[in-house]
């Protein structure tokens, strides 16, 4: 019997007096290339953008708390201006290990890119800032293969022309031209840039205050023209805008008094998509929310604009419900809202209250509307945050780092076997005997490492002295290895 049968032989006979043949061995499989192996469906011209806030600072990244965390009245770490809590703690916007992982959970929840509320180029206020904070975030992007687009915030030229930032309104224009200008030449053509028709998508949260003269004036220099989105009842000449989108209503929406709220948030998305049909848009765009339960009366900024549960008896959640409607729908975008307004509580990445709930929902409904054959599940979802965890954990330790640098770019390639097996071995401190790789879980790879080394003693080159593992050892790897590796199948030693 030569050594390849006698192997079999043990495998066969061990497999079956320990019962691992229950784990499935005949569906194992592994890829040549260490590739996450995918049937992708066609393409679809439906996209999924998560609305992104890039407006978040942190003390230990920029040296002071931002005033989103804060709002002037709260004091992180301690506490933050939210009824919520990301899974990343008080973030900053500028933090490449906040931005990788991010980036990485909108892949693997089947999201498609964000969309950055943005405030413009000057340096006024924290306008500079998120911009800043944007530019850092989109190589991310790019490297996760998303895309990304504009919302943007003319109210910034309001604020800035009542505080004297421009001597008069023609100056604001002029100014909103050079935004325009910027934009087209940094972000627009950039080849990560969402584009319908070869021409960008840009979003305006209003106009609140160009007119409809001055948005022309604004677009007379591009070429081509974006496509322009405004925000929902902001009628704008069809030579300007090519649709809108809509945003959750919570001064309409649910409170503890309503008598049928869920009806409340049927309605308004029906007369949205009512007013699509009407105004026959080519292409617009429909929104998907997880609640509105803002921190602002808290906080003593001002009222609440309202609430809206996040629990309907009828439809079960609120985003299932109108994530669900939303890829039902004849849109071309379908815009998450929000990734992470923590102020306003439309938080959809993992938080401590809500964990991967929603990343989970948005798997589920992708697959089930848009690709049958996604590929990430909800166990994937857990690995950029770990890869963030130690990261923070580990800051003063270069060897850790430089493993951790491996694994981001390994989650990057899809490689999520061997991203995971190394945060597994960086997080381990105590294997037991079988637990040959050190990442403290008795599991196929540490039988394979076994077989590599199957009957070698020392004067074999395949010998490692690590793998004998029997009670005594006995200088060779035999049916006692391998029988002491069973003992501990599937254990984990954390």
């Amino acid at each position: 019997m030569n050594k390849q049968n006698r192997m079999t032989l043990y495998v066969s006979l061990v497999l079956s007096v320990s019962g691992l043949n229950r784990i499935g061995w005949a569906n194992v499989t592994t890829s040549t290339d260490g590739l996450l192996s995918t049937n992708s469906a066609s393409a679809t011209p439906k996209k999924i953008m998560a609305h992104y806030m890039p407006w978040y600072q942190s003390k230990p990244v920029s040296g002071s708390w931002g005033w989103h965390w804060t709002m002037n009245h709260f004091n992180p770490p301690t506490s933050i201006a939210s009824h919520y809590h990301s899974l990343f703690g008080p973030y900053d916007s500028r933090d490449p290990h906040v931005l990788a992982s991010q980036a990485l959970l909108m892949k693997f929840a089947g999201i498609d890119g964000m969309i950055a509320d943005w405030y413009g180029i000057e340096n006024f206020w924290d306008y500079g800032r998120i911009r800043d904070a944007t530019n850092d975030f989109i190589p991310y992007i790019k490297k996760a293969r998303l895309e990304f687009s504009i919302c943007y915030e003319d109210q910034s030229i309001k604020h800035m022309l009542e505080n004297n930032r421009f001597a008069n309104r023609n100056e604001a224009v002029t100014h909103g031209a050079q935004v325009m200008e910027w934009l087209e030449n940094n972000y627009f053509n950039h080849p990560s840039y969402q584009k319908i028709d070869n021409r960008p998508v840009l979003l305006c949260f209003g106009p609140q205050f160009f007119t409809s003269s001055e948005w022309t004036t604004l677009f007379n220099g591009l070429n081509p023209k974006p496509q322009f989105f405004p925000l929902q009842y902001h009628d704008l000449p069809s030579t300007l805008r090519t649709g809108e989108y809509n945003w959750p209503g919570p001064q309409s929406g649910t409170t503890p008094s309503s008598p049928t709220p869920s009806t409340r948030i049927v309605n308004d998305l029906t007369s949205f998509y009512n007013r699509a049909d009407t105004f026959h848009w080519q292409y617009f765009i429909d929104g998907a929310f997880p609640r509105f339960h803002d921190i602002y009366a808290q906080a003593g900024t001002g009222p609440s604009y309202g609430y809206i549960d996040d629990q309907y008896a009828a439809f079960g959640t609120t985003y299932s419900y109108t994530l669900e409607r939303a890829l039902q729908s004849t849109s071309d975008i379908v815009q998450l809202i929000t990734w992470n307004d923590y102020g306003e509580g439309t938080i959809i990445e993992p938080t401590e209250e809500d964990r991967y709930m929603y990343l989970e929902t948005t798997q589920t409904l992708r697959k089930k509307h848009i690709d049958p054959n996604f590929p990430y599940t909800a166990a994937d979802l857990r690995l950029p945050i770990r890869l963030y965890t130690l990261r923070k954990a580990n800051l003063s330790n270069p060897t850790v780092m430089a493993q951790l640098n491996t694994a981001e770019d390994y989650l990057f390639a899809d490689k999520l076997k061997e991203a995971q097996k190394l945060l597994d071995q960086i997080e381990c401190s105590n294997p037991v005997a079988g637990d040959l790789d050190g990442d403290c879980r008795i599991n196929l790879f540490d039988f394979e490492l076994l077989s590599y080394a199957w009957l070698s003693g020392p004067a074999d080159l395949n010998w490692n002295p690590a793998y004998d593992i029997s009670n005594p050892k006995d200088d060779r790897i035999n049916l006692f290895d391998l029988h002491k590796l069973s003992e501990n199948w599937l254990a984990l030693s954390f």
